[in-house]
């Protein structure tokens, strides 16, 4: 069972855990090795051919790179995501590499394994990697939830925690610890005073008030050709939230921008502005907490 996930009306164990198998599946297993092996040649496929052929100022090894120490992480940490998925910010860094003052950020760590291929990836494109998460789990909440299917489904406080050590150790060995940057602490308390501008920002934070904290605070920062995504379009509230205007212009001061898959796709990719323009929204609405 993943920790602090309840799924249906009264939680539904057997949705999360893992059937008693014969043969062990998790992280460092050889089924695992083998499973990475297989998604990587078909449900994958498609997405690793277009990464290959993309148009980067990196070439086709240090491509083939990647993707073996992407695969080196999935086999060792449990993750939630799937590598096409990867791909796709990964593709959105590599378009910026060597954009001055390179800033990627990712909020919501979990055990460390986006945060580890992220660090690889932003290393390739020469930029820094600023990492958000409370690294204790999802805080206390009373929030409900329904997947884009209309299953009940509530985060319980810890879900998904990672200890910062945890997770450093992780990067440390799979990725790279020193275009790394760690801040701990609820996204209301860390994201307010972060400074500079961000060119790709990956929010994984499940809780909707954290999402609007995390789009409120990151979108008005992004530089033009960058892209803010959130990973939590799993859930119904997610698309409720980001389809609202009233959110975009009074929360986050612009207008509604235009999201692809918005109300259908799990991976949300929010263009940045085309140009900083003045807020039309209310000003002070930034200095709100959830």
């Amino acid at each position: 069972m993943t920790y602090g996930v309840v799924v249906g009306e009264r939680g539904d164990p057997e949705r999360w855990r893992s059937e008693r198998r014969w043969v062990r599946r998790g992280p460092g297993t050889s089924y695992r090795k083998l499973q990475t092996l297989g998604h990587l040649l078909v449900r994958d496929r498609a997405a690793v051919a277009r990464f290959l052929a993309a148009d980067y100022a990196l070439g086709r090894r240090e491509r083939l790179r990647l993707l073996r120490d992407f695969a080196r992480v999935t086999n060792a940490v449990r993750g939630y995501h799937t590598l096409t998925e990867l791909l796709v910010v990964v593709d959105l860094v590599l378009r910026q590499a060597d954009r001055p003052d390179l800033t990627v950020v990712e909020v919501g760590a979990g055990a460390g394994a986006s945060t580890a291929k992220l660090s690889l990836a932003t290393r390739a494109a020469g930029g820094r990697l600023h990492v958000f998460d409370t690294f204790r789990g999802i805080p206390d909440n009373d929030e409900r939830h329904e997947l884009r299917d209309g299953t009940p489904l509530r985060f319980l406080k810890g879900a998904f925690r990672g200890r910062l050590g945890a997770v450093k150790r992780r990067v440390a060995e799979l990725g790279v610890i020193e275009v790394c940057t760690f801040h701990k602490g609820r996204v209301e308390d860390t994201l307010p005073p972060f400074e500079g501008p961000v060119d790709v920002a990956l929010i994984d934070v499940d809780l909707v008030a954290s999402t609007r904290v995390c789009v409120r605070e990151l979108y008005p920062r992004l530089r033009e050709g960058g892209a803010l995504v959130s990973q939590d379009g799993h859930l119904r509230a997610t698309h409720e939230l980001l389809a609202d205007p009233r959110f975009w212009r009074d929360d986050v001061g612009c207008e509604p921008p235009a999201i692809d898959g918005l109300g259908r796709d799990k991976l949300l990719v929010i263009p940045a502005p085309t140009s900083p323009g003045p807020a039309t929204g209310n000003a002070g609405s930034r200095g709100r907490g959830k």
